[in-house]
């Protein structure tokens, strides 16, 4: 026959079980609000993304064009500085040619 379980043999095994229960209960409620909070979270995710711009198309271009610039603008400055230096020595010429020139004609003048 059956027989009858006494409160005192079966409680520290109910609640146990009891336990494991509200347990698995609890993370299967966790599991449906994350679950429940992911349709949210990929709208969000896709309007993020809408929302931000793409790279421009032609960024690996600018950048060569900058480098580029900035090869040319030193080639450019060193150009310049070479011709200043050409101009001032021509003109140091000139003047001291100017100042025998006139050395002379002062020569032919006065003596």
């Amino acid at each position: 026959m059956r027989r009858s379980r006494s409160p005192q043999d079966s409680g520290p095994a109910d609640l146990d079980e009891l336990k494991a229960l509200e347990e698995r209960k609890r993370a299967l409620e966790e599991q449906i609000q994350s679950i429940s909070a992911e349709p949210e979270k990929i709208l969000r995710e896709a309007q993020e993304q809408a929302a931000t711009l793409p790279p421009p198309d032609d960024l690996a271009d600018r950048r060569r064009l900058r480098e580029f610039e900035e090869v040319v603008s030193r080639r450019q400055v060193r150009n310049e500085r070479r011709t200043q230096g050409r101009s001032l020595l021509l003109l140091l010429l000139l003047l001291v040619a100017t100042a025998l020139l006139a050395s002379w004609v002062l020569k032919l003048f006065v003596g």
